[in-house]
């Protein structure tokens, strides 16, 4: 009876740990995620782009993209082309020890501007939006507040901490390493008997 008992257990423990082994050799990397420290500034404002999730000592590279609503000047008679968007900037930084990086951006003229974070090797990529309001300050428009921009990763977004087919094929592999453990225990027991 000690050795059925033993069996099982040792059957058992070997396809819960097979199935933990093979979830384990995934790599599961944090997505990445991107902050400003002001969402809405005035012209000429500076603010923090800053980062996380990156492959430690990563170069980063960092763009700012404007874009502005097209007006139309008055009695000038002329019409010029209008740009949807227009890099204004690109920065270059390294991924700190722990993954992160921070970058100082100055924001000229009054308009939306998409930062940009891109690493060299992982190629992770996030983003977020800073609007350049000249009102911003005088309490006449939207006021400054935490980033809360479009903080997207280039894997989607959320970390995937479900089942997986490896681990549906461990776990499958150990119940059927328990079912022949018993049948080899049941085949025993007969001989004996």
């Amino acid at each position: 009876m000690k050795k059925t008992v033993s069996a099982l257990v040792l059957t058992g423990s070997l396809a819960f740990v097979g199935a933990g082994a093979a979830s384990a050799v995934e790599s599961y990397p944090a997505p990445a995620t991107g902050t400003v420290s002001d969402s809405v500034v005035t012209p000429g404002s500076t603010v923090v782009f800053s980062g996380t999730g990156f492959i430690p000592g990563e170069e980063i590279l960092v763009t700012a993209t404007y874009a502005n609503d097209p007006t139309v000047v008055a009695g000038t008679g002329v019409s010029s082309p209008i740009i949807l968007a227009q890099q204004i900037g690109s920065y270059n930084t390294v991924a700190d020890a722990s993954g992160n990086f921070a970058v100082e951006v100055t924001l000229g003229e009054a308009g939306t501007y998409t930062l940009t974070a891109t690493g060299v090797e992982s190629g992770k990529v996030v983003t977020n939006t800073v609007v350049v309001d000249a009102a911003a300050g005088t309490g006449a428009g939207v006021g400054t507040g935490a980033g809360t921009g479009a903080n997207a990763s280039a894997d989607g977004g959320l970390a995937d901490t479900g089942a997986d087919s490896a681990m549906m094929l461990w776990g499958a592999a150990g119940v059927l390493a328990l079912g022949a453990g018993v049948a080899s225990v049941a085949v025993a027991r007969r001989k004996n008997a």
